[in-house]
């Protein structure tokens, strides 16, 4: 039988017992959440000293660096990198965390005039990995928070806005950045599979309203579907209305497919992120074989065990 392993260090301190740890990551929200439940009373190991029992709360102070490893027999993936935003002085103690974007609550940016996507990031002082060609015309910052600069593109722009656990940030459209596959035999490999639905492309109905910011700044639109629900999708700098709506008419056939929605629940391996890509087998079902691009993810670990929800999104 594996066994549960762990390595969490707050401001350079190691803890080894911990009650719980759960960890949220998503492209569609802006930072990534950790919650550690920590004894109020922990032994505080220093080289050369002798083993000194400590408050908890006491040595833990916000802004202190985070960064969360878990596992099997001591092999280890990095779940978390981030920063104290709270403690919440609760038994057993909760220390709330966030990723990168914590760092953005405390930097203010001013702009004025025309940019680009990539240099209104920049000027969040956040290392950009990749960015939207999108021109911002008429976007202008008066001594705003940084994490505001990203809230309001997230909102105006349609853009999946999100940091990697280096601290990178991303900003693109939804599902355009995809990472490594990792792969899931239902049933084999996974715990439970009651919130992952399997559905025709018949049954889907669905209307694709496609809003387009051209390299000038204008704003053109288009919409095309079946009926149902709406879903607004952006785009950025295409030649024409016609064009668009070719495009809103692919990624409409892209929402409407043979597949599967919803999340499954795994092991804490096989390691899997946001904008990774699943590749699900069901020995009993081949046709319905598939690669998803994972929306999202949730980390439990503690005294119940290790478990991961994956989120699916649309067939990669």
């Amino acid at each position: 039988m594996k066994v549960l392993t762990s390595k969490i260090t707050i401001g350079g301190i190691n803890f080894r017992g911990i009650h719980q740890v759960n960890v949220k990551r998503s492209i569609f929200t802006l930072g990534a959440t950790a919650t550690i439940k920590a004894p109020v009373t922990a032994v505080l190991l220093r080289s050369g000293l002798p083993p000194t029992s400590v408050e908890t709360a006491k040595v833990i102070n916000v802004g202190d660096p985070v960064t969360i490893a878990l596992g099997y027999d001591g092999q280890l993936y990095t779940e978390f990198i981030g920063y104290v935003k709270v403690k919440n002085l609760k038994t057993p103690l909760e220390i709330e965390c966030e990723d990168a974007f914590w760092l953005t609550r405390k930097r203010s940016v001013t702009h004025t005039g025309e940019i680009s996507l990539a240099g209104l990031l920049r000027k969040c002082s956040a290392p950009v990995i990749y960015a939207a060609p999108l021109l911002l015309k008429d976007f202008p910052v008066d001594k705003k928070p940084a994490s505001w600069v990203l809230g309001k593109l997230k909102t105006d722009y349609g853009l999946a806005i999100w940091f990697d656990m280096r601290g990178g940030l991303y900003a693109s459209e939804p599902y355009k950045v995809q990472g490594d596959t990792v792969k899931y035999g239902l049933r084999v490999n996974t715990i439970n599979e009651d919130d992952l639905k399997y559905h025709r492309a018949d049954d889907v109905a669905v209307t694709i309203k496609a809003i387009c910011y051209m390299r000038d700044g204008t704003k053109i639109e288009a919409s095309i579907g079946t009926g149902g629900g709406e879903k607004t999708l952006y785009f950025y700098d295409v030649e024409n209305v016609s064009e668009l709506a070719a495009l809103a008419n692919a990624k409409l056939k892209h929402h409407t497919y043979d597949g599967y929605s919803g999340k499954l629940t795994t092991f804490l391996q096989p390691f899997a992120e946001p904008g990774m890509i699943a590749s699900v087998v069901d020995d009993a079902y081949l046709e319905r074989g598939g690669n998803y691009y994972i929306e999202s993810t949730e980390v439990d670990f503690g005294t119940n065990g290790g478990r991961r929800i994956v989120e699916l999104g649309l067939r990669a």
